[in-house]
């Protein structure tokens, strides 16, 4: 699917996935509001075909914010680029965040064409194989062995959280006030069943991918 694709679910493409247990792939490059509409119709579908509907909202939610989290990791690599910085560099990437929000904000679609122009893509994989459903979010922008030691270690204290207003308490100590939208999707996992080890994110050569494994006959906690 393209950016310039109507908002239309192919009902029988995705049942056709569902059975033949292949990954049913969606890309964008931008994340226009009717992409994320589009994809939030093909989750609930994917969950309502293999009777799982009980868990849309909350796997909708992870999935939303993984995907937002990619498309901010491809505005900042090509805002790291035109500033001349090196992102894996400890003393560029501090220089770089101090900026990075407040100017991509109040210029985003010049970052975002940026991003279409040198083919950064967001990439959503639905799978269900072997009665596990795995959903992955994938970006190329590769993450670098720093964010993805910090993310890990929110995502390890995460885990210990039981609920949101603790998790809160400790995000206001933090002296980077950032991760609360990963540390809520732990806490959406945990509320439907699922432990912190069910998600993960990894890099390979050419992606940065953020990983959900579902079994297929998950009973909802509570």
């Amino acid at each position: 699917m393209s950016d310039l694709d109507e908002v239309v679910v192919d009902e029988e493409k995705v049942v056709k996935a569902i059975r033949m247990e292949v990954p049913l792939v969606m890309t964008t490059y931008t994340l226009p509001r009717k992409v994320e509409k589009y994809i939030e119709k093909v989750v609930t579908l994917f969950l309502e075909y293999i009777r799982q509907s009980s868990l849309a909202d909350s796997i909708i939610y992870c999935v939303q914010e993984l995907v937002v989290n990619a498309k901010k990791a491809n505005t900042k690599r090509v805002y790291f680029l035109e500033k001349g910085l090196d992102l894996s560099s400890p003393q560029d990437y501090s220089v770089g965040m101090e900026t990075f929000r407040e100017e991509t904000l109040t210029n985003i679609q010049h970052y975002l064409d940026l991003q279409k122009e040198k083919g950064l893509y967001i990439k959503l994989v639905l799978q269900l194989k072997d009665n596990i459903i795995t959903i992955e979010v994938r970006n190329n922008s590769i993450i670098t062995q720093e964010e993805l030691e910090r993310i890990r270690k929110r995502l390890a204290k995460a885990g210990t959280y039981s609920d949101l207003e603790e998790a809160l308490g400790n995000i206001l100590d933090d002296s980077e006030g950032a991760g609360l939208g990963l540390i809520i999707l732990v806490l959406m996992m945990k509320k439907i069943g699922l432990s912190e080890k069910s998600f993960n994110i990894l890099r390979t050569d050419a992606e940065t991918v953020a990983r959900i494994v579902i079994p297929k006959n998950l009973k909802r906690a509570g």
